[in-house]
């Protein structure tokens, strides 16, 4: 999987929203995505990702490379994903009510 972010400002020529990340699939589609935030947990960088016209959150490691290059890794074990995604909703959901469908469906990953 590739990716490609832009932000506002960029000098790409895109017409991207601002907080907009395009990822291509291993099947070359594109899937484009609302940055939800990038947050830490025990000292490891993870991006949360809203695919546009669905409600399922994805969840990646960040890892920021030189020249502002990233690359976005899968979570490997259950034991970590469990403790990214309880970390994501402390954060993100901490003043809201959450959503209950939209947590099922994070957590069935």
């Amino acid at each position: 999987m590739s990716n490609e972010i832009h932000e506002q400002g960029c000098d790409c020529g895109c017409e991207q929203d601002t907080n907009k990340m395009t990822l291509v699939l291993d099947d070359d589609s594109e899937l484009v995505c609302d940055v939800l935030g990038v947050f830490e947990v025990d000292d490891t960088e993870y991006i949360a990702l809203l695919p546009e016209d669905d409600e399922e959150v994805l969840v990646y490691r960040y890892v920021e490379g030189e020249n502002d290059e990233f690359e976005l890794l899968n979570i490997e074990s259950d034991e970590e994903y469990e403790k990214v995604s309880d970390t994501f909703f402390d954060l993100f959901y901490e003043d809201e009510e959450m959503d209950e469908e939209m947590e099922e469906s994070f957590n069935e990953e």
